[in-house]
């Protein structure tokens, strides 16, 4: 024992104070703390820990504490916990846990049935090469700080605060939690207290996709999770909608919630209709009851560059605001769109999203149900890779998935997801998307 205790000093330089039974390094690249450890980081202490951490015991982290980590792995283990000074142990301040790119490695945390009473009081990410959440969902409980580097979320959720309390620094377009593109997984958790509250979310999809949002909350005691996805949901991508779905979850449900939201996104990841209208840019809301699924209000003017940062302003980003939000459902997705109000009134009564050309005499047709007898259809149907193989400039409820238009002339389409363009009587085009399934 007395053999590997001086490997444990070689490894952490200790301001800890220990049991030489209770903590020790397993080879020369990994510390382990037992689950009767009882450690403590001691005000002002700065600690240096080099090799990958397994937890499993308690490590306690007075204010000013500074532990600095330098190893690839840090793992917290059901039953551990990280508190601060206070008796509960998530009252204080704490200390910062901060993970550095010292070694030029990417760093883990691996977080095993996490809870408030287990995450970390700070995390300060100061890791150019970044730091990833994995295995479990990562609480902080006091504050997220950003001097280098990314936090990567791999599909769990980072939780920051608890009701009311919690905060993020250091946030910006190179500096953010990366959520990933895919339209489900792990998002940031922020939590309210029942009072009116502005909460940020610094978020983006990728390393490279930095959009942000901000709301000003009222209503419960809350949590309130988004994430960032790329592509529109439940439309694919479509030229008049930024490529981006903001998707918020929410947990208790509340009448009487309310709040205003700011979406901050960059021209590369904008349409092209949307590029040409952005002047007519507002914030869309998704209502699955409604005919083109995202719902049309008055355009708001787009404010560049992008503010939501606590550093430099984002050229070359514009951000739009929705005020006054209510009636949420449990899982609500945001976008932003330039598609305009008299376009809707102009629409169809119904547009299938569907047809199974079988001849089965069950939806073998596309069938558009005009609003008005007189009112003049065209439709044109593209592949997912944007090509025209079907256009009716008066449609008259033909199409039953075959083309018309040069190579694919008679052709039975494949089975599969298409784009469709639909106007009525001249107006600009609706895009959204059908199936063939036969």
């Amino acid at each position: 024992m007395i053999r590997k205790l001086k490997t444990t000093i070689y490894f952490v330089v200790l301001a800890f104070f220990f049991l030489p039974s209770l903590l020790m390094a397993q080879g020369i690249s990994q510390v382990y703390i037992f689950p009767s450890a009882n450690i403590h980081a001691h005000p002002n202490s700065n600690l240096h820990v080099f090799s990958d951490i397994t937890n499993s015991g308690t490590l306690v982290s007075y204010d000013s504490a500074l532990i600095n980590f330098y190893g690839n792995i840090w793992q917290n283990n059901a039953g551990s916990r990280l508190p601060d000074e206070s008796p509960r142990g998530i009252d204080g301040i704490g200390g910062v846990f901060r993970f550095s790119g010292l070694f030029n490695v990417s760093q883990t945390i691996k977080s095993i049935n996490s809870l408030p009473f287990n995450g970390f009081p700070n995390i300060q990410i100061d890791n150019a090469l970044n730091v990833n959440a994995d295995l479990g969902n990562l609480h902080i409980n006091k504050n997220l700080n950003f001097v280098n580097g990314n936090l990567i979320l791999n599909n769990v959720d980072v939780n920051i605060g608890l009701a009311g309390t919690g905060s993020i620094t250091g946030y910006s377009n190179k500096n953010f939690i990366v959520t990933g593109a895919s339209m489900t997984g792990g998002g940031l958790i922020r939590n309210t207290a029942g009072t009116p509250l502005k909460l940020d979310f610094p978020i983006g999809t990728s390393l490279l996709s930095y959009t942000p949002l901000t709301i000003n909350y009222t209503g419960l005691a809350q949590s309130i999770k988004f994430r960032v996805a790329d592509n529109l949901y439940n439309k694919l991508n479509f030229p008049e909608y930024v490529n981006k779905t903001w998707t918020m979850k929410t947990y208790v449900v509340d009448p009487s919630a309310k709040f205003d939201l700011t979406l901050q996104h960059n021209s590369a990841e904008e349409g092209i209709e949307y590029y040409r209208n952005r002047g007519e840019a507002y914030v869309t809301r998704y209502d699955q009851n409604l005919t083109g699924l995202w719902d049309l209000v008055p355009p708001v003017v787009s404010i560049s560059p992008g503010s939501i940062t606590t550093r430099s302003a984002v050229f070359g980003s514009y951000m739009n605001t929705r005020l006054n939000l209510t009636n949420f459902k449990g899982v609500e997705y945001f976008s932003k769109s330039v598609i305009k109000k008299d376009i809707d009134e102009n629409t169809p009564v119904n547009i299938p999203d569907a047809i199974s050309p079988n001849g089965d005499w069950l939806n073998d047709v596309y069938e558009v149900v005009k609003r008005l007898p007189t009112d003049i259809v065209r439709f044109e149907v593209y592949s997912r890779n944007q090509v025209l193989v079907y256009r009716s400039l008066n449609y008259l409820n033909t199409f039953n998935g075959v083309g018309n238009i040069g190579g694919f002339l008679g052709d039975d389409l494949p089975d599969g997801i298409y784009y469709y363009l639909i106007s009525v009587n001249g107006a600009k085009g609706i895009p959204g998307y059908l199936i063939i399934n036969r």
